[in-house]
């Protein structure tokens, strides 16, 4: 939800009215509709700008319709393009931040938190939780800062973005602390956002956040926590059906499916009935569709996990230490993957997780995927925040990284998940090539960086990339024939 920041005003132009009209086609939950009109706002704002290299607040014009326009796209489903507009977006800010013209710090974690969603509806849950551990992290130091009132909206939405990422593809147990967390700072705000342009937009957010709630509280056995966030979601989804959105109908359909079945576990069976009833005489797809996931259940915990590797491993010695894991770092609040621990403990305990994962391949699958990525997730938290561990004892960590990557990938491919697969061999090529510097010296990190790229090549020709797969094949062969012959040697 980026703004101009007072660094622009809409000219009263055809840009303006383009600008105008994309803006009231999303805050009406038609973003996919608006994309044209943010296409022709950006070609205008770019001939602004190349006649003057200055002209600041056309190039900031460009950058914020970017990012609008890859909401658009994601609502249309093309998520490559939705992708190659953040990038752009990024760029730009990075330019206007660079030039000194703005504080770039809350628009660069909006494009990270609208990059997470992207990789999430592709199917890339694992590069989703961290491009979105990231969009948390920023808005959480802004709110603690000078300016902090006027982030704690934009706060409360990229925690019900985390939310809803984390219970499709981490810890239910962070997503409800996400969850909750986004729900009660809206409350809290009622009054502001209200009073918001963009008030909309939060509400449908606030509807995120208590789907969130009450699927994981009603899971995990506390009905009367899952009641009260269906009925906030629910008042809030009735007000939004009041639009022509059909996203919004789909919102309240969905609602009252939650409620419904929720009255019906607590013994409510006729107050049950009616909102199932009139859920599926609405719209009886998106209540199917709720229904279902409602019964597939949730991801295991974390602790479940540990307790899961317990009974079939034996007790270990490190289970108390990952079982700390479950409750956040001194300064931290326990939302997100990161609130784990410190950087530094990251890369051992993700260490520690990586051990439990090969005899629980064998043993129980479901357990040793759901430690085998809260690993990575901690890995590759260590590695960004540049912990002294991954930066200098590289050779020492990178190794069990992409042993699990490559392990967690090919299970996550037997079992018929083939996007999460590739997004986990990606990182496995991309940790492989951290390895390249000790492989002269180490053949059997030699043989593991190569293993990793063929591994992603595979994958890659999987989905049909052949000619991406070919270049993985490529670099693998590259690596293996000696120094003289190796990318980039």
């Amino acid at each position: 939800m980026v703004d101009s920041g007072g660094l622009f005003t809409p000219p009263e132009d055809e840009l303006g009215e383009a600008l105008q009209t994309a803006q009231v086609l999303i805050e009406e939950g038609r973003a996919d509709e608006a994309g044209p009109y943010q296409q022709r706002v950006i070609e205008l704002a770019r001939e602004r700008a190349e006649g003057s290299p200055n002209h600041y607040e056309a190039k900031h014009l460009m950058a914020a319709t970017q990012y609008e326009l890859a909401g658009s796209l994601n609502a249309s489903g093309r998520h490559e393009e939705a992708l190659a507009a953040l990038h752009e977006a990024q760029l730009g800010y990075t330019e206007l931040s660079d030039a000194g013209v703005l504080d770039a710090t809350s628009f660069l974690a909006d494009i990270r938190a609208r990059r997470a969603m992207t990789q999430a509806h592709r199917g890339r849950g694992a590069t989703a939780v961290l491009e979105m551990d990231g969009a948390v992290i920023s808005y959480g130091q802004l709110v603690s800062g000078e300016d902090g009132l006027r982030h704690q909206p934009d706060f409360a939405r990229v925690l019900a973005m985390n939310a809803l990422i984390l219970r499709r593809y981490g810890d239910p147990a962070l997503a409800v602390a996400s969850a909750d967390a986004a729900t009660q700072l809206f409350l809290q705000l009622a009054d502001q956002i209200n009073e918001s342009p963009q008030s909309l937009s939060y509400a449908r957010y606030l509807c995120t956040a208590t789907a969130v709630s009450a699927d994981v509280h009603a899971a995990e056995g506390r009905l009367d926590l899952a009641l009260e966030a269906d009925e906030i979601g629910l008042t809030t989804a009735d007000t939004l059906a009041d639009s022509d959105s059909a996203t919004d109908m789909r919102t309240l359909v969905a609602a009252l499916t939650r409620k419904g079945k929720h009255l019906g576990i607590v013994g409510r069976l006729m107050e049950g009935e009616t909102c199932l009833r009139t859920a599926f005489d609405t719209d009886a797809e998106t209540a199917a569709r709720v229904t279902e996931e409602l019964e597939r259940g949730l991801p295991l915990t974390l602790v479940t996990a540990l307790e899961n590797a317990e009974i079939k491993l034996g007790p270990y010695e490190q289970y108390f230490r990952l079982l700390a894991l479950a409750e956040p770092a001194p300064g931290m609040t326990l939302a997100t993957v990161s609130g784990r621990t410190d950087p530094e403990s990251a890369a051992v305990r993700a260490t520690e997780l990586a051990e439990l994962v090969p005899q629980l391949l064998v043993q129980d699958v479901d357990t040793a995927l759901t430690l085998g990525v809260e690993a990575h997730y901690l890995f590759a938290i260590s590695s960004e925040r540049e912990s002294q561990r991954m930066r200098y004892e590289t050779s020492t960590y990178a190794p069990i990284w992409a042993k699990l990557l490559r392990d967690v990938s090919n299970a996550y491919y037997q079992s018929g998940r083939l996007e999460l697969a590739l997004d986990l061999a990606g990182w496995c090529a991309e940790v492989a090539t951290a390895l390249i510097p000790f492989t002269d010296d180490d053949p059997e990190m030699k043989d593991l960086a190569a293993d990793c790229y063929r591994h992603h090549g595979d994958l890659l020709a999987a989905t049909g990339d052949l000619t991406a797969s070919q270049h993985a094949h490529e670099a693998a062969q590259q690596l293996l024939t000696g120094p003289e012959r190796r990318i980039g040697g």
